[in-house]
């Protein structure tokens, strides 16, 4: 990843969702519409305020993903995956040309050059495995390399002039027909680990939060009952798995013989994931910033534990798109200019943060380990847990709105909204960190399992000691 690309970025997202934010907010102001009025049970929210948040983040990313197309230094894999469940017989991928940035380096003179090679697979050639490739856009400057073996090649000059070359690992050097080197030896640096995939996933995934954003904001507007939420979540996440066929396939977890390869079961499996977890974030909107907050973290942890390449630019707009948001939500613009995120933007969250941790580690590159995803989204995850078993023990509806929550009772014991954020922001990166450590780590992926469940214990041991049982409430 070019650190001047990500700043870049992460500027433009930021200011995006800044000027979003607050054009949505004016509308909703100025028609009396998506508008959050306090009540006696949320003695923290003293002025009504409008739900348009999510709406913000959602046209800062659309729209700074469109900058990105321009400012980043590769093109586009269309790569439609392989569907089993469009095509189970056939593989339906296609792929178009890309460019790659390199460095040249003359080992014996020690200069060196950067180019971008623009490359096109030449599809039927009789004479093998060819490629078209252009030194950045000028076509005076088109090179044809055709592969004669593992690790040989013929290049065809713009001058009709034919050269043949050997790599060996990042090198590369001149040869004659027998074999023989007739000129310098170059080493050859890639810029990128990969260049951007834009995949049928993620094209399916961009429609469905937009279905999903718009069905919440007719919630927040006119109210929805929480099953009919929970079905179209659940839709959206059954429609992405079937055109996708990304879904949790494989737990990578062995425990006593028994390994928990899921097969055709991981599909209901990452229904109930996805939706348990875009209901976590939901619920855990209960004070300004602690949403935002926690799928922010959740965000540079996973951009941390897949690494910093190309790949995560998309990761880059989405943090931007939240500091942007935040500044409203913190009242660091003013708190009369304050905006909530909405049901529509706290379950976007969720649904972005569920699904960048299912394809990140479903991946055929282990970007993460599957294991990992339960630290990044520990707290919104156990107190969702927590929460809906207590209730249902204590024969309570799990829907029902309450202040049992654990921003709820830490705020009871600080009496100070601030802190409770701080504090839960703080605990919640602190538990992600130690996640990605396990996983860049040697440590086996049912240590993380047994780590987690140990501290899932000991935090429900803890904030059950935070004053008011559920009875109480």
């Amino acid at each position: 990843m070019l650190f001047s690309i990500a700043v870049t970025l992460l500027f433009l997202s930021f200011f995006a969702s800044v000027v979003f934010t607050g054009y949505f907010r004016n509308i909703a102001k100025s028609n009396n519409f998506l508008i959050d009025i306090p009540d006696k049970s949320r003695s923290f929210h003293f002025r009504s305020t409008p739900l348009v948040g999510g709406l913000g983040i959602q046209a800062s990313i659309l729209l700074s993903s469109l900058f990105m197309i321009s400012l980043i230094d590769y093109k586009y894999d269309f790569q439609l995956g392989e569907s089993n469940a469009i095509q189970p017989q056939s593989s339906f991928y296609s792929e178009t040309s890309f460019s790659k940035k390199i460095n040249i380096k003359n080992e014996n003179n020690g200069n060196s050059d950067n180019y971008r090679f623009d490359i096109t697979p030449i599809k039927n050639n009789e004479a093998g495995e060819s490629y078209l490739v252009n030194l950045g856009s000028s076509s005076q400057s088109t090179l044809n390399i055709t592969k004669i073996n593992k690790d040989t090649f013929s290049v065809s000059l713009p001058n009709g002039q034919i050269k043949i070359f050997r790599t060996t690992g990042s090198e590369i050097i001149e040869i004659d027909k027998q074999g023989n080197q007739v000129g310098d030896l170059f080493k050859i640096d890639s810029q990128s680990k990969k260049f951007f995939s834009l995949s049928i996933f993620v094209m399916i995934f961009i429609i469905m939060a937009i279905f999903l954003q718009l069905f919440t904001l007719f919630d927040d507007a006119y109210g929805i009952g929480p099953i009919k939420r929970i079905f179209a979540q659940s839709i959206a996440a059954l429609i992405i798995i079937l055109v996708s066929d990304v879904y949790l396939e494989d737990l990578k977890i062995s425990l006593m013989g028994v390994h928990f390869n899921l097969g055709l079961w991981g599909i209901p499996f990452t229904v109930f994931a996805v939706v348990g977890i875009t209901n976590a974030f939901n619920m855990i909107d209960g004070i300004n910033g602690l949403c935002a907050g926690f799928a922010l973290i959740a965000l540079i942890a996973l951009q941390i534990a897949s690494g910093f390449d190309v790949a995560n630019y998309a990761l880059v707009t989405v943090m931007g798109s939240l500091i942007g948001f935040l500044f409203y939500n913190l009242g660091f613009l003013g708190k009369k200019r304050r905006v909530f995120l909405g049901d529509n933007g706290s379950t976007f969250l969720g649904f972005l943060v569920a699904w960048t941790c299912i394809n990140f580690s479903q991946s055929t590159e282990s970007l993460i380990k599957p294991v990992t995803c339960l630290w990044i989204v520990a707290i919104p995850l156990l107190d969702c847990l927590g929460v809906t078993i207590r209730r249902m023990v204590g024969g309570i509806y799990p829907f029902k709105a309450g202040n049992d929550h654990i921003h709820h009772k830490l705020q009871k014991l600080t009496q100070n909204s601030s802190r409770t954020l701080l504090n839960l922001l703080g605990i919640g990166a602190i538990i992600a960190c130690v996640g990605v450590i396990i996983d860049k780590s040697n440590l086996s992926s049912e240590f993380s399992l047994i780590l987690f469940v140990t501290m899932a214990s000991v935090f429900y041991i803890y904030s059950s000691r935070f004053l008011d049982p559920i009875k109480n409430n």
